[in-house]
């Protein structure tokens, strides 16, 4: 089955427990068990939505005095599977496409 990386690591992380845990602790290695190769110097914080949880990404502070009130890191939002959503700097586009080539690659 020809599957997106997000709607892999959703229907794992729905239906096993162990991989579901270890993408919270170590997105990396749990990345790598399905064939996802991260880019070195991408981190990763993955998260299971909760129901009654509001999420809130705060923006890095600027430490450049001119700079401190504009906007230093200009976020995207990745919709994919209609049931998963990237959150990242617009300069990590890059890298997550290349993950997402890396699983297709590794899981024809």
């Amino acid at each position: 089955m020809n599957s997106s990386l997000e709607r892999k690591i959703t229907e794992l992380a729905w239906r096993d427990p162990l991989f579901a845990g270890l993408i919270e602790r170590n997105p990396h290695q749990a990345l790598a068990q399905i064939g996802v190769e991260v880019p070195e110097g991408v981190k990763l914080d993955i998260r299971r939505q909760r129901r009654d949880t509001l999420y809130y990404v705060i923006p890095p502070y600027s430490e450049e005095p001119d700079q401190a009130d504009s906007v230093i890191n200009q976020m995207d939002l990745w919709q994919s599977a209609e049931l998963f959503v990237w959150i990242m700097p617009q300069k990590l586009k890059v890298q997550l496409l290349a993950m997402r080539q890396s699983f297709r690659r590794n899981n024809p």
